[in-house]
């Protein structure tokens, strides 16, 4: 592949931007970015601090303003996963917000899990005050995890956009 490919596929002007942004470096959006968030659902209330937190500071995501809010109208697996791996390939970032008992939420497990098998990159985000530990495919990915802060985040969300 082709240097100017990859950082057209990746969202990045230069490769000293893509490597600044693997390393965890970059506190600004290197281009604006398609995000799916992976959460569970006890933490809803956090995801829309999250939410509005990111409108607030600015921040160049596209995450939709009901895309990982509302369920998906199904009560069978099968069609709820076609429907979740439709808006994982349309990303470019899952970033999941890790809550205290994200770790165990077999769909949210699910989500990474199929993130990484699309090549999207993924990353997680501690939810504030949660001490949770980080979901399996997280740790295994060795992803990035930042705290409860917009600049952590964004760099998050950046180095995970460079390892895909």
């Amino acid at each position: 592949m082709r240097l100017g490919t990859l950082l057209r596929q990746r969202g990045f002007d230069s490769l000293s931007q893509l490597l600044r942004a693997r390393a965890g470096q970059l506190s600004r959006h290197a281009s604006a970015r398609r995000v799916f968030l992976s959460f569970h659902r006890e933490d809803l209330r956090q995801v829309t601090g999250f939410r509005l937190m990111l409108a607030n500071q600015g921040i160049e995501l596209s995450i939709g303003r009901d895309v990982n809010r509302r369920r998906v109208a199904s009560e069978h697996s099968a069609y709820v996963k076609e429907a979740l791996r439709k808006r994982i390939r349309e990303s470019e970032v899952v970033l999941c917000l890790i809550g205290n008992r994200t770790a165990w939420r077999e769909w949210v497990d699910w989500e990474l899990r199929t993130a990484r098998s699309y090549g999207i990159g993924i990353a997680g985000a501690r939810l504030k005050g949660s001490h949770g530990r980080p979901p399996a495919p997280l740790i295994q990915a060795d992803a990035p995890i930042a705290r409860w802060d917009p600049t952590e985040i964004i760099a998050a969300i950046e180095a995970a956009a460079a390892r895909r």
